[in-house]
């Protein structure tokens, strides 16, 4: 073989390896070339959105007070003897519980009572001579006639009958200021005995035997737990859906498995300026002695049942300033997220109603997540 074939032959080598390089070269490029894939799908919570009966509510919170809650004081003056009740002793109207010093009253009503005797004797005393001056001015008139008497002698018979008709009256008026003398001696002997003016329990003592009152000294307190009322505000805003007559449901700390019930019975025309809210008073139903007077309550108002709502978790409404009733949701559609445009109307216990919107059926997120925006992809999860 010639040079020349040699030389072809080696040229004909590096050619074939040239292009074994490149091809390799080739390979490993496209080996580091991944091709882009899709995101994954987000997993979210949802529900199906369902037509439910919905129970709308207005929390109340406030105290208990008592319709029938009395401060009495002493009308008399004079030193407590007995006063053997105590604070949380039952009572009932009428019923004495304190009671003063009454000597010096009961002397005082004897002394009335001469008096009025007094008066009853001087007004008969007086009608007696009422009596004859009459007889007397009769005969006086008959002998005016005859000429037995002068004109002198008849209006002396007149003034002597007017006198004593005046001293009659006088009399009178005595006697009736006497028997008036004597019913006010015999209320302050009564006013001895310092009695509850409604039936209840002893809230609390202010003095004790020995002690000096005269009116108005607090004696004690009485309150009626039978007649107890939650006073609470509302604000103005929720004021509209609130009726007399409407059921309410509380609670008290002291029993925390006991549901009461009660009744709205009063809203106060006037909206405080400071708050923004009303007072709304409500009557407690029977407790069965559990409840007190100044016990603080929490509690709800029911102010409507709709049987068939679009209720959803408030978690999964956006409302922007959350008070705003045009808000929106994300629900999932063909496993992408649609925004939606809803209308809410009452809230109550953590659920919203939805009256725009959503219809049965259509699948929910039901919750907030940064990530969730119009076309993501997302799958059931939790």
């Amino acid at each position: 073989m010639g040079v020349m074939g040699i030389r072809n032959k080696v040229a004909a080598a590096a050619m074939l390896a040239v292009v074994v390089l490149l091809a390799a070269g080739c390979r490993n490029k496209q080996a580091g070339t991944v091709a882009p894939s899709e995101a994954p799908a987000l997993s979210v919570k949802v529900v199906q959105v369902q037509a439910e009966p919905f129970s709308a509510t207005v929390a109340v919170t406030g105290n208990l007070v008592s319709r029938s809650q009395v401060v009495v004081k002493a009308e008399i003056i004079g030193k407590i003897v007995k006063f053997p009740k105590q604070e949380g002793d039952s009572v009932e109207q009428g019923e004495a519980v304190a009671w003063v010093d009454e000597e010096n009253y009961r002397l005082a009503v004897r002394q009335a009572e001469t008096a009025v005797q007094v008066a009853q004797a001087s007004l008969e005393r007086v009608r007696v001579t009422a009596e004859h001056n009459a007889a007397e001015l009769e005969r006086a008139k008959n002998l005016i006639k005859s000429g037995g008497i002068t004109d002198k002698d008849l209006k002396t018979s007149q003034v002597a009958h007017l006198d004593t008709q005046a001293q009659a009256a006088l009399a009178q008026a005595q006697l009736e200021q006497a028997q008036a003398a004597l019913e006010v001696s015999r209320k302050h002997l009564r006013d001895t005995a310092i009695r509850a003016p409604v039936a209840g329990v002893i809230e609390q003592k202010f003095i004790n035997p020995g002690a000096y009152v005269e009116a108005p000294t607090q004696v004690f307190t009485v309150v009626d737990n039978r007649r107890l009322e939650l006073e609470s505000p509302v604000p103005a805003a929720q004021l509209g859906q609130i009726r007399a007559g409407q059921s309410v449901a509380f609670g008290v700390n002291s029993y925390p498995e006991t549901v009461f019930q009660g009744r709205v019975i009063e809203i106060n025309p006037a909206v405080d300026p400071m708050t923004r809210s009303a007072k709304v008073r409500i009557a407690a139903g029977p407790s069965v002695g559990k409840l007190r007077a100044g016990m603080f309550a929490t509690g709800e108002i029911l102010t409507g049942v709709q049987q068939r709502a679009i209720v959803v978790p408030a978690v999964a409404v956006y409302r922007g300033d959350g008070t705003t009733t045009q808000a929106y949701v994300f629900v999932a559609e063909n496993g992408k997220t649609l925004r939606k445009t809803v209308r809410i109307g009452r809230e109550t216990d953590g659920k919203l109603e939805i009256t725009e919107g959503l219809k049965p059926g259509e699948v929910l997120i039901a919750e907030q997540r940064i990530e969730l925006a119009d076309g993501v992809r997302v799958e059931p999860g939790r």
